[in-house]
């Protein structure tokens, strides 16, 4: 945009950038950057929300994408240019910042044509929120019953289509994702959950390390409750839902056929013992002795899997098939799960040799590695000594 800005606020004095009598490092701007940005400050002073403040903000914004106080005064601008009647009337009573579609669209094309070049820009990613909260509001308000949540759903879906088309330049954007996670549980809809849990499983797919969406699939199973445990006061730990036994089975066998894709990816082994721990946890809490022998089992049973696991790598590096050496991913995993049975001695002392091994391997945190062996230790010490006799006792 070509914006002739001291012709256009003639009427205004631009107020110069005050850095002080002696700046310690004066940033050299260029001339257009000076101008433009000495007059927005005169009209945020003033307050002037108006369509020639509008459009300065863009020529700051296109200046410097990243200036949060002109992205939130557009975004006052764009409020106070909204005409009454493009507002419903239930959201215009209700004292709510509305903004009309047509602007919104507009801003939203605006932000995605800054946004190429700037895809990890906080500033830009809070502006998409700001937009899509006034647009959502005013769908809902705009459209009838069923109308109202189609309408919502599908302005959601174009959304993450636009943050699709940034993971797919950079797979692990944590602003994209976490925009991605607003969305949906903003909109709450059981279509997009479930839609959601397939979309991570395209992601890890296409690049099973990606971490992000590993924590994405977590993140659509428990909190679009997708196979989770009947609702009731026992069927949650701390509040957060959990999987149904049930599913997650389903998810620890997802998460070890990833790990034998590549067992030395640590995603796939950090999502099973999540998945397993998870599971423990809630029937230690839930006090029922049938769910706590239930859940053993299973856990049980995922130890044999990644005892069968490496076995069969040791083998191969043994036979000189292979030469990538021990695999500290696959150790630690198998860890974690025997350290989970305190009591099994047998579990207790196979920890403890693999501590030793990773100790070994795994010079990087060998100090971790043997800080979590001598608490091993010191719990079976604890559990082997004799309660002290009191002679004096009558």
């Amino acid at each position: 945009m070509t914006m002739d800005i001291p012709t256009i606020f003639a009427d205004i004095e631009p107020t110069p950038q005050d850095d002080g009598p002696e700046p310690v490092c004066a940033i050299s701007y260029s001339p257009e950057f000076v101008e433009a940005h000495d007059y927005l400050r005169s009209v945020v002073k003033i307050d002037e929300r108006s369509e020639r403040a509008f459009d300065l903000t863009t020529v700051c914004l296109k200046l410097n994408p990243a200036n949060y106080t002109v992205w939130h005064f557009r975004r006052r601008c764009l409020i106070a240019l909204t005409a009454a009647s493009h507002a419903s009337d239930r959201l215009r009573d209700a004292n709510l910042p509305t903004i009309d579609l047509a602007s919104i669209e507009k801003d939203l094309d605006f932000a995605d044509r800054l946004g190429g070049t700037n895809p990890k820009n906080y500033q830009l990613w809070y502006h998409r929120r700001a937009l899509l909260e006034c647009l959502l509001r005013v769908s809902d308000g705009n459209l009838p019953g069923e109308e109202s949540s189609s309408g919502i759903v599908k302005i959601a879906r174009k959304e993450l289509e636009y943050v699709d088309k940034i993971l797919g330049d950079d797979s692990k954007n944590y602003h994209a994702w976490s925009h991605r996670q607003w969305i949906i549980r903003t909109v709450n809809n059981s279509d997009l959950w479930v839609s959601e849990v397939d979309y991570s499983h395209s992601k890890i797919l296409s690049d099973p390390r990606n971490n992000s969406a590993w924590n994405q699939r977590w993140f659509a199973l428990h909190e679009g409750q997708i196979s989770t445990r009947s609702n009731s006061s026992k069927a949650s730990y701390r509040g957060k839902s959990i999987l149904s036994l049930e599913k997650a089975n389903d998810e620890a066998n997802y998460a070890l056929c990833g790990a034998k894709v590549d067992p030395f990816n640590e995603s796939p082994w950090r999502y099973l013992i999540s998945v397993l721990t998870e599971q423990w946890r809630f029937a230690q809490n839930s006090g029922d002795a049938g769910e706590v022998s239930i859940v053993s089992a299973l856990l049980r049973e995922y130890v044999r899997k990644i005892r069968e696991m490496k076995q069969f790598w040791d083998e191969q590096q043994s036979s000189g098939n292979e030469s990538h050496g021990p695999c500290v991913s696959m150790m630690s995993a198998l860890v974690d799960l025997l350290e989970i049975f305190t009591n099994d001695e047998v579990f207790m002392n196979e920890a403890m040799i693999l501590l030793d091994d990773l100790v070994e391997e795994d010079p990087v945190r060998r100090k971790y590695w043997k800080k979590r062996k001598r608490a091993i230790r010191d719990l079976l010490r604890k559990k082997k000594r004799e309660p002290e006799v009191d002679l004096y006792a009558k």
